[in-house]
């Protein structure tokens, strides 16, 4: 039976890198982008779906649309993030923190709701991807790093709740793709504080989702993937 996966941020970067991977060992992949669009072959395994998730109405359209389709969910990853510098002013920054909580909270939570008997059918996986920072905060990026922690808790909480029958783990990735906008003196002071001293790129993120997919015996496991930056000095 063909193996399916709901996975978030799939325009860009890592989301459209893991949903690559996916599709290529077989996975139908129900994916969310914002903005940038993928695009895909006639009667392709991969379902696109435009979904803002500042709109907890559109979002939960998307998961009816899903749940119309298939009869089983096996790997939900919540991938979709935004990543700013905290705003200057309060109301700025109260607009960003809602932003935050929707995009890294709020979207994730609904999802699991949404999708949890499928899962449980399927005996699933959540993988969530939250980031270092999440144990030593950027104080520049303190919504975004508050918020990720946030998905951090909820990732514990599942692994007990949903436990024996759907596994949740995380990823916390490090320094595994710069910016554009990043100057080259930020990421070479970046690579100077990281063990490995080099950029990761996304395959690693994809070796360990790969491993915690066929690892059975994974629950609530934090997977820091990022060349040591976290036991560096931040």
């Amino acid at each position: 039976m063909q193996p399916v996966a709901v996975v978030t941020g799939v325009g860009r970067r890592l989301g459209r890198y893991l949903t690559e991977q996916l599709l290529e060992r077989g996975y139908r992949v129900f994916g969310q982008y914002h903005t940038s669009h993928i695009s895909t072959p006639a009667e392709s395994s991969l379902h696109l779906t435009q979904v803002d998730f500042r709109d907890s109405a559109a979002l939960e359209r998307w998961c009816q649309q899903i749940l119309a389709l298939t009869d089983r969910v096996d790997l939900l990853i919540n991938n979709a993030s935004v990543y700013q510098a905290d705003a200057d002013t309060a109301s700025a920054g109260l607009a960003q923190l809602t932003q935050c909580h929707q995009i890294h909270l709020q979207a994730p939570y609904l999802l699991m709701m949404h999708l949890n008997e499928r899962l449980k059918v399927a005996k699933g996986q959540i993988v969530n991807l939250t980031d270092i920072y999440i144990h030593h905060p950027n104080e520049e990026y303190s919504l975004y790093c508050a918020t990720k922690a946030g998905l951090d808790s909820l990732t514990q909480s599942w692994a007990r709740s949903l436990a024996p029958a759907v596994r949740v783990n995380s990823i916390e990735p490090g320094p595994i793709l710069f910016l554009e906008e990043h100057s080259q003196a930020y990421r070479q002071q970046i690579l100077a504080r990281t063990l490995l001293q080099v950029e990761g790129g996304l395959e690693p993120i994809w070796q360990a989702l790969w491993m915690l997919v066929n690892n059975p015996y994974m629950t609530g496991a934090r997977i820091p993937v990022d060349g040591g930056r976290s036991v560096a000095k931040l």
